[in-house]
């Protein structure tokens, strides 16, 4: 288990684009976050007065869209560290 530890450490001091992956895809998801916020702030702005269940039958599509969005965003993040930390391992020749 030391030796596990030792080695993460080495290849994330020697590769800092594992760090910058995951953080460009949380930020990644926070804009997307902030733009479902302001997408279905429209849309409830144009629909004033309407019944609840029609507004949830539109707004509900549109977050489930997002939220799968976020999701394979931080998929492709994580992917991207594993790529960068498997090619780091490789390159120190590491076990």
């Amino acid at each position: 288990m030391k030796d596990f530890f030792l080695n993460f450490t080495k290849i994330l001091e020697t590769n800092p684009k594992i760090y910058w992956s995951v953080i460009v895809g949380i930020v990644a998801c926070l804009i997307l976050y902030i733009a479902e916020i302001v997408h279905i702030q429209n849309i409830l702005g144009q629909m004033q007065g309407q019944d609840v269940q029609l507004i949830r039958a539109v707004i509900d599509p549109i977050a489930q869209r997002y939220q799968w969005s976020r999701i394979a965003l931080i998929i492709v993040a994580l992917i991207g560290a594993i790529f960068q930390y498997r090619k780091t391992k490789k390159m120190l020749n590491l076990a």
